[in-house]
């Protein structure tokens, strides 16, 4: 192999190492930045790094788009880039100063330098380093008019400044309650106008929540603090504008576990795929509220108003909701394994496929409500109000069904194989659409099917 070829093929080696490299290097900003970029808000403001967030150009500050991706690539090449080349042009000369020259003998006389050795490569990688530096830097330019161009001027208006959003997270630690106030507010109308502080507004107003929580035994009247409020506001409502990006399926995801406000007004925000594990929320006002997703087992929600509220596919298992609201709300497919619905109102629900596994419904008023396909296995139903409730191919075996009222229900192809029905209100005809068996203890004026 020439020399000529061996530095050719060098070149397409450290070339296709950048490339390598910068292709990493933008996956691990596009996955990490966004957690640390939120950490680093979160911090006291007299932290040495808020300054220093300041300056970074607004392209490379999470959450990104898709019009981010060439700047930031851009970036992260030009940094390579001169990286690289400051790597490869020190190496030698630490090599040099490290290494001692090997001593020549008395009566020996110098050989002509050879094609390939340093002093030979010198001028071709200076050359070489130049070019490359000049290549970084131009990278660097081309990522800076690049957003500038693709983002427009930007105003107070259309893109809020990165000083007063800063300003505004340092005023969430303020001792005075008006200022956290006006740090609440002002963080919302921001998120309002920028994409970019949208997600980050919702976490930091989650993270103030979890903070600022009730940290004691509320009595049943209570109402959570002022801040604590307009908090749970923001973050359950930051995408309810009319500049939200068409196409854009927006979710909370927000970490709310185990935090205590009781006797919210969560009415009518969006809390989709939110985590509410043991949250006490018992007396809350969650009419109308997008819950879809939304993790809420072993939550306390006694007493809570869920009237109309969406929860499809929510985890409600072992979930306290006695004497709950649920009237006309959408609990499809919903988890509530062992969950405790005493007294809670049901009717005109939708139960549609719902796990009841030994869930307790003593007194539950379920009228009209649609169970169909639910799993009622195990389930306490003594005393509970089914009436015109539709139970098409629901799962009752093992149920306790003493002193519970069916009338006018929907028995077609339910399971009541082996179900005690001797002291249940219901139409004897219903019984002939049901699965029975020998073990089925039938009412006293019911006909043998």
């Amino acid at each position: 192999m020439t020399s000529r070829q061996a530095r050719r093929l060098r070149a397409l080696i450290w070339s296709i190492s950048v490339v390598v490299i910068t292709v990493i290097t933008t996956a691990t900003v596009y996955l990490l930045a966004p957690a640390a970029y939120r950490l680093a808000l979160s911090a006291p403001a007299d932290s040495w790094w808020q300054p220093a967030l300041k300056w970074l150009p607004r392209y490379l500050l999470p959450p990104y788009s898709a019009a981010d991706l060439p700047p930031v690539a851009l970036t992260v090449l030009a940094a390579v880039t001169l990286l690289a080349v400051t790597t490869r042009r020190l190496t030698p000369t630490l090599h040099r100063r490290l290494t001692p020259e090997p001593a020549e003998p008395p009566d020996s006389e110098p050989c002509p330098p050879d094609e390939g050795s340093p002093s030979t490569r010198g001028p071709h990688l200076s050359r070489l380093g130049t070019w490359a530096s000049v290549l970084g830097l131009l990278l660097a330019a081309g990522g800076l008019a690049y957003t500038s161009r693709s983002t427009g001027p930007s105003t107070p208006r259309d893109r809020p400044g990165t000083d007063t959003y800063t300003e505004a997270v340092s005023q969430l630690a303020s001792s005075k309650l008006e200022v956290r106030l006006n740090a609440i507010h002002t963080l919302r109308r921001l998120a309002q106008q920028s994409p970019h502080d949208r997600v980050t507004t919702a976490d930091l107003m989650a993270a103030y929540v979890r903070r600022h929580e009730s940290t004691f035994k509320a009595p049943p009247s209570a109402r959570p603090a002022t801040d604590v409020q307009m908090a749970l506001n923001v973050l359950g409502s930051v995408y309810d504008t009319p500049s939200t990006e068409p196409g854009h399926d927006w979710v909370c995801a927000c970490n709310l576990a185990r935090i205590r406000v009781p006797g919210a007004d969560l009415t009518g925000l969006n809390l989709d795929t939110a985590v509410l594990t043991r949250a006490d929320l018992h007396g809350a006002r969650l009419t109308g509220a997008d819950l879809t997703y939304a993790d809420l087992s072993g939550a306390d929600l006694s007493r809570a108003h869920l009237g109309n509220a969406d929860l499809p596919n929510a985890v409600l298992f072992t979930a306290n909701l006695r004497e709950a609201n649920l009237t006309a709300a959408d609990l499809s497919g919903v988890d509530l394994f062992e969950a405790d619905l005493r007294g809670a109102s049901l009717s005109w629900a939708n139960l549609s496929g719902v796990d009841l596994f030994n869930a307790d419904l003593r007194g539950a008023d379920a009228s009209h409500a649609n169970l169909s396909g639910a799993n009622l296995s195990g389930a306490d139903l003594r005393k509970a109000r089914l009436i015109g409730a539709t139970l098409h191919s629901a799962d009752l075996t093992g149920t306790n069904l003493k002193g519970a009222d069916l009338t006018s229900a929907d028995l077609t192809d339910a399971d009541l194989r082996g179900v005690d029905l001797s002291q249940t209100t219901l139409d004897p005809t219903a019984l002939s659409r049901a699965k029975t068996n020998e073990s089925t203890k039938l009412p006293a004026e019911a006909p043998t099917p």
